[in-house]
């Protein structure tokens, strides 16, 4: 039987990206493929730690209970992220894994992960460089919500999220105004007055989920990112 992990469409930035071959070869189809709908709720935090997963395909939100008991979103995860794979360093998840849209994931059970661990090296450094990146990102995002007014913190989550897709001006965007404002900080009334304001001036449009930057260089202007280049990717 062909490896299925072998010829994974995103396998170079998943956790095997950094084993040879031979050895991937070797695994005899230890993940399991998964398509889930939107909704769906992966894992709850605080839950028994199982198994991580790669994101194949679609948008995944990561959420936390505050002390309030509202739900912050945490992270926004697309195609390539790895999640859930927490749980090697304690018995239980930090957060809630929810999709936003269908997905396509891979469940690795962590009894292998932690074998692979073990026996290649390589692993625990792909591991370590994937955390160190999610902490770089939450604490970005906080810079974002403590430094920025609310129309620059808007503007430059669209300007992540377009770098975050490949730099295609249409892209889903698959967050609720609500869920938008709990991720930047920002009221619902907040989001959807700049939203309205900018589809009045022409610099975005929506469509079922789907938004299409028409002026990123107006959105440049708004969100104060000194190092943004709106033609990389093009």
């Amino acid at each position: 039987m062909d490896n299925d992990c072998r010829r994974c469409p995103v396998r170079s930035v998943s956790l095997f990206g950094d084993l040879p071959d031979e050895v991937v070869f070797q695994l005899d189809n230890p993940s399991e493929h998964l398509n889930l709908p939107a909704s769906h709720l992966l894992y709850r935090e605080g839950a028994p730690a199982s198994a991580a997963f790669t994101l194949k395909e679609g948008v995944i939100k990561l959420t936390r209970t505050a002390v309030n008991g509202r739900d912050q979103i945490l992270r926004l995860l697309t195609q390539g992220d790895v999640l859930g794979a927490e749980g090697l360093m304690g018995h239980t998840y930090n957060h809630t894994a929810t999709t936003l849209t269908p997905v396509q994931i891979c469940r690795l059970p962590l009894p292998v992960l932690k074998q692979l661990q073990a026996a290649h090296p390589t692993l625990n450094h792909a591991l370590l460089a994937r955390w160190a990146l999610a902490l770089q990102q939450v604490e970005n995002l906080a810079l974002e919500l403590g430094t920025k007014k609310a129309s620059e913190r808007l503007a430059a989550f669209l300007l992540y999220w377009y770098a975050r897709n490949g730099h295609y001006p249409s892209m889903p965007l698959p967050l609720s105004r609500t869920e938008t404002g709990e991720l930047l900080g920002l009221t619902v009334e907040t989001v959807s007055r700049f939203f309205a304001d900018w589809k009045r001036r022409g610099y975005l449009s929506e469509k079922t989920g789907i938004i299409h930057l028409h002026d990123l260089t107006a959105l440049k202007n708004l969100s104060g990112l000194e190092n943004f280049d709106e033609t990389a990717g093009h």
